[in-house]
């Protein structure tokens, strides 16, 4: 496959735009879901755009879903879950996301190599032998079949019930290991602790697509970088955490099929690929000010993120390196602050600037007022 010439060069400033827009960040982005959608189908929509968000921490991935659906509410997205059109599970990089019901599967099946084969040697760590890992999955399928649905503390209550010495460390790679092997996933919410329920996928799950080999790399670089605007491979290869080779293999045949087109940004020899209908977004309408939930991916969308943060204040956005990215303030599609809920009425954020930065009370007014309303009918975003 030769490579097409770029057609395209953008400013570091048109990079910003380009990805706010692309990300549904931008005062000009086009919502991706039916006109006249309810706020479930609105979520829905959002999520199929970005095909998968960040979600180990549960309350942030839903004002992540929020934030990109301005006028919806918690309770739309918890409906979005209940009525299986998303669900939470491991698509790749043995992290937590957010994913469209009917795409969980074949993502697994396109990354599953990339991380099941270091479950052995976490298992042996764990002190979890195989013979114990079958029944504990076995106990768990079984209590599922023709509609069961579990939380967290029911599946540990399940497993000393049946009579299985476990270890607490054991349950999260147990879940994992489920879920990553398209056993089960996290669909329904329980709607008193609004946690996500374990269910089994094949029953949950009602339309899966299938979509296999090169079909598969070709089309998560297309809706990767669709959702993200321009990318590197680097981008896709972390993102995704697929091998640098696979990530350019994917990006060369949603290029070739025209999905993508390769662009340049000015002072960055590293190529870059964008979808052909995103590149007038260039003069799209970047909103004033923004909150956005801790792990969005405004940041861990990529590897590349200096457009979006000056990287002097990485530490300051990921404090001890310990894998906590904190909700961030952003002015004009930058990282400027951080804050967090606030202790009352009065005070409903704490924000804190970055240095050399200041925060406008004024200018998050309205941002605020966003997050507060979207919270509100079920609390706890």
């Amino acid at each position: 496959m030769s490579e097409q010439p770029r057609t395209t060069s953008l400013s570091t400033a048109d990079l910003l735009r380009l990805r706010m827009r692309a990300q549904l960040l931008s005062a000009g982005s086009d919502e991706p879901s039916p006109a006249g959608a309810d706020g479930a189908a609105r979520i829905a929509g959002v999520v199929r755009h970005m095909l998968a968000l960040q979600g180990q921490d549960w309350r942030s991935s839903r004002w992540a879903l929020g934030v990109r659906a301005p006028g919806t509410r918690d309770t739309d997205v918890l409906r979005a879950f209940d009525e299986g059109l998303v669900v939470r599970a491991w698509p790749m990089r043995g992290t937590i996301h957010v994913v469209p019901a009917e795409d969980i599967g074949w993502m697994q099946r396109a990354t599953n190599h990339r991380v099941l084969p270091g479950a052995p040697k976490r298992r042996a760590f764990l002190g979890l032998d195989d013979l114990t890992l079958d029944r504990l999955v076995d106990t768990t399928v079984a209590a599922l079949r023709g509609g069961g649905r579990l939380s967290r503390a029911a599946v540990s209550d399940l497993w000393t019930a049946a009579g299985i010495e476990w270890q607490s460390a054991w349950r999260y790679h147990v879940l994992w290991w489920m879920c990553q092997n398209g056993l089960t996933t996290f669909g329904p919410v329980d709607g008193t602790t609004q946690e996500s329920q374990l269910v089994l996928a094949d029953e949950w799950i009602r339309h899966p697509r299938k979509v296999e080999g090169d079909a598969a790399l070709a089309e998560l670089a297309a809706r990767y970088a669709t959702a993200r605007g321009a990318v590197t491979d680097k981008d896709l290869a972390w993102w995704s955490g697929l091998t640098l080779r696979e990530a350019r293999l994917g990006l060369a045949l949603a290029t070739e099929a025209e999905a993508l087109v390769p662009v340049a940004v000015m002072d960055d020899p590293a190529p870059y690929w964008a979808a052909p209908g995103t590149l007038d977004a260039a003069d799209a309408p970047i909103p004033p000010w923004l909150l956005l939930p801790a792990f969005d991916e405004h940041l861990l969308g990529y590897t590349g993120r200096d457009a979006q943060l000056d990287p002097a204040h990485f530490a300051r956005i990921l404090p001890g390196k310990n894998g906590m990215f904190l909700a961030t303030v952003v002015r004009d599609g930058r990282v400027v602050g951080t804050w967090k809920r606030g202790t009352g009425a009065s005070s409903p954020i704490e924000a804190v600037p970055l240095p050399g930065k200041r925060l406008s009370q004024r200018g998050l007014a309205a941002p605020t007022a966003a997050w507060q309303a979207f919270a509100a009918p079920g609390g706890g975003a």
